[in-house]
C-alpha cells in the first residue's frame, strides 16, 4: 500500500514543543492550489501504477487540517476522488483536535470513516502556561466527537517529560474510554534536550509492555498501542512491523501544500532543496537522488555489524532509518530498541507468557491491519 501524507496546510494554531515543523512554517496560513493538488494526484497516480501499489491510503496532514473550513475539506476531497477515480483509496485525517468544530462533523463521518487520529501531549502542550488546561480542552473535544459518532484515536510522541510516567499515562488512557493508542518517535533533526535517547525511549515501551501484561493477567484485557503490539508481533511471530523491517523510504510519500515532495514527514522541512516538486513528475521523483539516498540507508547502510549478529535482524532489520544507533556511544542502544525486545522475548519464555501476549496481539488487532498505516484501523 501507498501512504500519502497530504497536507493542505502547514498552518496550525497549536505549538507543539516536539513539532517536526519549525515555527515559521506552522505560521504560514498559505493552503494548497487547486493546480498543486492535481500534480500531486497525477503523481500519486502514476507512482501507485509503477511500483504495483493496489491501495492507496490518503492521510490528511498538516500543519492541522482542521483549521480549514468543512466545504474547503469537502472540496480537497472531492478532487482527490476525481483524480484518483479508479483506485482504491482510504481517506484518514490527523489533528490535533482542538479546532474542531460540530461543522466538521460532516466531512468527517462521510469522507474519513468517522474515524479521527488525534495527537494527545502530557507536557509539551500548555494553555496560559498550563498542560491540564490543554488535556482538559483535548477531552472536551473528544467528548465533541463521541457525542457525533466519532472514534478518536489517540497519538503520543514521549518525550522526556512522559519518562517514568507510563503508569500514569496508560491509566489516563484506560480510564478515558480509549483502548489503543498509537505512539510515534520524538525524531529531532537538530538535536533537541526534550528527545528521550534510544535507551530511554526502550524503557518507556518496556513499562508499557509491562503494564499491559499485568492487565491482562489481572482483568483479561488492557489498554494495547502500535509499538507495544508490533514489538511482539516482531518477537512472536518475526512479522515486521511500525519502526521494525518498514519500507517506508520506498512506500511512504509526503507532499507538502506548496507541492515539495520526501518520505518522511519528519525530515520535510531539513531537506526541502535535495527533492523534487510535484509538479516535477514521476520520473523526477523515482530517480532524485535523495529519494533512492534513503532506500539505499534504509535497507543497506543503516544496517550495522550489531544488526547482523541479532536475533531480530530477519524482522527488524535495524529499525527506523533515521533514528541513529547509540550503541558503540553514549547510552548504548541500538535504533531497534533490543533491549525492549529482549525483555519482550523473556517475558515470552515465562510461565503463560506466549498466551497472555497472544491475547495482547488479538485485543489489538494485530493480524488484521496493515502495520504500516498510520492510525486508520478501528480496533474490534
Amino acid at each position: 500500500m501507498l501512504q500519502v501524507y497530504l497536507k493542505p496546510t502547514n498552518y496550525c494554531n497549536v505549538g507543539c514543543d516536539f513539532c517536526y515543523l519549525p515555527e515559521e512554517i506552522r505560521s504560514n496560513k498559505n493552503r494548497m492550489t487547486p493546480e498543486t493538488l492535481e500534480h500531486s494526484l497525477q503523481l500519486i497516480r502514476n507512482l501507485a501504477a509503477r511500483e504495483g501499489h493496489d491501495r492507496v491510503s490518503i492521510l490528511y496532514h498538516g500543519g492541522e487540517p482542521l483549521t480549514l473550513a468543512s466545504e474547503i475539506l469537502f472540496e480537497f476531497s472531492d478532487a482527490v476522488r476525481r483524480g484518483l477515480a479508479g483506485l482504491e483509496i482510504q481517506e484518514s485525517i490527523q489533528t490535533s483536535l482542538i479546532p474542531l468544530r460540530p461543522s466538521h462533523m460532516d466531512f468527517l463521518r462521510e469522507r474519513c470513516g468517522a474515524f479521527v487520529g488525534s495527537s494527545i501531549d502530557f507536557s509539551g502542550r500548555t494553555i496560559d502556561g498550563s498542560n491540564s488546561r490543554y488535556v482538559d480542552l483535548w477531552l472536551n473535544k473528544v467528548q465533541l466527537a463521541r457525542d457525533n459518532g466519532l472514534e478518536v484515536g489517540p497519538v503520543m510522541v514521549p518525550t522526556r517529560g512522559e519518562l517514568g510516567r507510563a503508569p500514569e499515562i496508560y491509566e489516563w488512557f484506560k480510564s478515558n474510554g480509549f483502548r489503543h493508542f498509537n505512539i510515534e518517535r520524538y525524531n529531532s533533526q537538530g538535536g533537541d534536550e526534550n528527545r528521550p535517547d534510544n535507551r530511554e525511549h526502550a524503557t518507556f515501551l518496556r513499562d508499557l509492555f509491562d503494564l499491559s501484561m499485568a492487565d491482562i493477567r489481572q482483568s483479561g484485557s488492557c489498554v494495547t498501542n502500535n509499538a507495544v503490539g508490533a514489538s511482539i508481533a516482531g518477537v512472536l511471530n518475526g512479522q515486521p512491523g511500525e519502526r521494525w523491517g518498514g519500507t517506508c523510504q520506498r512506500d511512504f510519500l509526503v507532499i507538502n501544500p506548496d507541492g515539495s515532495l520526501n518520505s518522511c514527514p519528519d525530515r520535510m522541512e531539513y531537506e526541502v532543496d535535495a527533492w523534487p516538486k510535484a509538479s516535477d513528475g514521476i520520473d523526477a521523483f523515482q530517480s532524485s537522488p535523495a529519494r533512492k539516498g534513503w532506500i539505499r540507508i534504509q535497507h543497506i547502510e543503516h544496517v550495522e555489524n550489531h544488526c547482523r549478529k541479532c536475533e531480530f535482524r530477519s524482522w527488524c532489520k535495524s529499525g527506523c532509518p533515521i533514528t541513529a544507533h547509540q550503541v558503540h556511544s553514549g547510552p548504548g542502544e541500538c535504533a531497534g530498541y533490543r533491549s525492549h525486545l529482549i525483555h519482550v522475548q523473556e517475558f515470552l519464555s515465562s510461565p503463560d507468557g506466549d498466551r497472555l501476549a497472544s491475547s495482547y496481539l488479538a485485543a489489538a488487532g494485530i493480524y488484521g491491519y496493515d502495520p504500516y498505516t498510520y492510525g486508520i484501523e478501528r480496533i474490534q
